[in-house]
């Protein structure tokens, strides 16, 4: 049997195994939960529904070390994860359509582990499509929270902020659902403002929370704002200025030949670098050179005669003071 053949059969074995176990999975019903205990080397699915389109939670809770895998109705696995919950409890965030039904997969982290475990799900109300440069009026009941869509319409930043009667919180994702961003007091007084890089046509997901489950009445809004023109520069030579609190440089190169790029900070300001390519893609970033120098450092592969974007700023918003930039071919 040839090896193109074994890993056909292989891999239809595994399918096969795969849906055998999932179609005898139990349902777990949004808003509920089901509590068991896990043998050692098991594995229990879960179906889950989701009613409207919003962000699907399924997590444990309980002092068994769990993993959870994600799967659609296909069967094709599409998140799985370790102790992204309370301690060593699972839990998995994904973006769900009406009507569609989900598949978990849960076991021990360990093969010879066992023990007791709640799983829950629970769905956030439906995504609200929040256009940039307009804004949303609503109330958020204590302990709730809401979900905002937002589509890029330019290559550059999408920043969302609130003006509400109580604490509020925003986490940010991309159209991934990976988290991306969180803040709480970022905007005028308890409110909250986040800032997220974004491509153009992409569509980004802003979860709205109240800080420890306070509610109230909220106003939620969006605006974009491009990426400034980069400064050319050249290999071999140095970059020389000063970051204002909140300001940062923009730069681009564009090497004439493949290899190795180094691009790092020089000085006492705490410095943070991006790498971008030139459709504004993030290749790389860095804060720290060492636990010692705040000056960041990095080191990319790139391609003859395309573009690269680099980005300088303070590691925080309020950072301040000179910095002198240099890069070259390793």
């Amino acid at each position: 049997m040839s090896i193109k053949v074994k890993y056909i059969f292989v891999t239809l074995i595994i399918a096969g195994a795969l849906n055998a176990f999932a179609q005898n999975a139990q349902e777990l019903q949004v808003g509920s939960f089901i509590t068991g205990n896990l043998k050692a080397g098991q594995d229990i699915w879960y179906s889950v529904r989701a009613a409207d389109n919003s962000i699907l939670t399924v997590e444990t809770t309980g002092s068994t070390d769990t993993f959870l895998e994600a799967y659609d109705n296909n069967r094709n696995k599409i998140r799985e994860d370790d102790d992204g919950g309370s301690e060593y409890n699972a839990k998995i965030e994904l973006l769900a359509a009406a009507g569609r039904t989900y598949l978990f997969k849960l076991r021990c982290f360990d093969s010879d582990e066992s023990g007791p475990f709640r799983i829950l799900a629970t769905q956030s109300a439906p995504i609200v499509e929040l256009r940039s440069g307009a804004s949303q009026n609503g109330r958020l009941a204590s302990g709730a929270n809401s979900m905002f869509s937002v589509r890029a319409s330019v290559n550059g930043f999408i920043i969302v902020e609130t003006s509400a009667d109580f604490d509020t919180t925003l986490d940010a994702y991309n159209n991934n659902l990976d988290h991306i961003a969180f803040d709480d007091d970022g905007g005028e007084g308890n409110n909250s403002r986040i800032e997220v890089d974004a491509v153009s046509g992409r569509v980004y997901y802003f979860k709205l929370s109240g800080f420890e489950g306070e509610g109230g009445s909220y106003r939620i809004n969006a605006n974009s704002k491009p990426y400034p023109a980069p400064v050319p520069i050249t290999f071999g030579t140095f970059q020389s200025g000063t970051i204002t609190a909140g300001g940062d440089f923009w730069y681009s190169v564009r090497p004439t030949r493949r290899g190795k790029v180094n691009v790092g900070t020089a000085g006492s300001t705490d410095t943070y670098l991006r790498v971008y390519s030139d459709s504004y893609e993030l290749i790389a970033e860095n804060d720290d050179t060492s636990d010692d120098d705040y000056n960041a450092n990095i080191t990319f592969d790139v391609d003859a005669n395309k573009t690269y974007i680099i980005r300088l700023k303070g590691f925080d918003s309020d950072v301040s003071g000179p910095f002198r930039l240099f890069i070259s071919f390793e």
